[in-house]
């Protein structure tokens, strides 16, 4: 709901969920299933046949990616402008066949070089061309590639193939397929992981050391260079391991989706 709206029914005194939950208002089936699943009992929505479509979708060899990225006001690097989202590291977990084993690769470019062009080339390397690719909000991904694809004409073919053959695994929780009253109404992986895996420490996101978001990468990638040897060491073990929980908590969604499917 958007926060204007939100402060309408405020000044209303509306208030609490049940204030909200025979509004007239609020006709979305979605938001009214999030308001009565805060009200009462009721833990876990799940449309299997809508969440089978999606999953139909999908195909093996199959991957999942994941980019952080990281802003300056002035420009770093030739051919970039102020507040341009530069990927500077990837993670990206594969399965390359049907019950196949899960494998991981990763990227993490140097501190205070241009990390794009040998990101790009790592990126080509690692995903063929005509395989299927996840991401969660997947236009964020999309878009970077699409910066990569223009920056190197050479390498377009292979960016722009990856990209258009990108699946967002964001969309059976946005468009309300499964819902989970511990989600809180978000469907941010942050809040859809714990939901699905409450009592999984590996999957916990605060017992990470040093970054926990990725607001957190975007800040730290640039300092490293500045580091003595073990800070660079520590802070780049840091951004590897916060990256990799991100492509396997999608993994790990992916795997739920399937079994709640069924």
């Amino acid at each position: 709901m958007p926060f204007a709206k939100k402060i309408e029914y405020y000044k209303k005194g509306k208030i609490t969920y049940q204030d909200l939950l025979f509004d007239p208002g609020i006709t979305s089936p979605k938001q009214v299933r999030q308001i009565l699943y805060a009200v009462s009992d009721q833990e876990t929505y799940v449309n299997k046949e809508s969440i089978r479509e999606f999953l139909d979708t999908l195909s093996f060899p199959l991957y999942f990616l994941d980019f952080e990225t990281m802003q300056t006001v002035i420009p770093c690097f030739v051919g970039t402008k102020p507040y341009a989202q530069i990927p500077f590291q990837y993670s990206l977990h594969y399965i390359e066949r049907e019950g196949g084993e899960l494998k991981h690769t990763e990227y993490l470019a140097e501190s205070g070089t241009d990390p794009r062009r040998e990101l790009a080339e790592r990126l080509c390397a690692d995903i063929p061309m005509n395989v299927c690719v996840t991401a969660y909000n997947k236009s964020f991904e999309c878009g970077r590639i699409r910066e990569l694809a223009a920056a190197f004409p050479d390498l377009a073919d292979h960016l722009l193939n990856i990209e258009t053959n990108i699946q967002d695994l964001l969309v059976p929780c946005q468009s309300g397929w499964y819902y989970n009253r511990a989600m809180g109404g978000s469907f941010s992986i942050k809040s859809v992981l714990p939901a699905l895996f409450p009592d999984d420490p590996a999957l916990d996101y605060h017992n990470l050391e040093g970054v926990h978001h990725g607001g957190e990468a975007m800040a730290l990638f640039p300092k490293i260079k500045d580091m003595p040897p073990e800070g660079q060491e520590k802070a780049r073990h840091n951004l590897l391991k916060y990256c990799e929980l991100d492509t396997f908590a999608m993994v790990k969604v992916w795997q739920a989706l399937m079994r709640v499917s069924r």
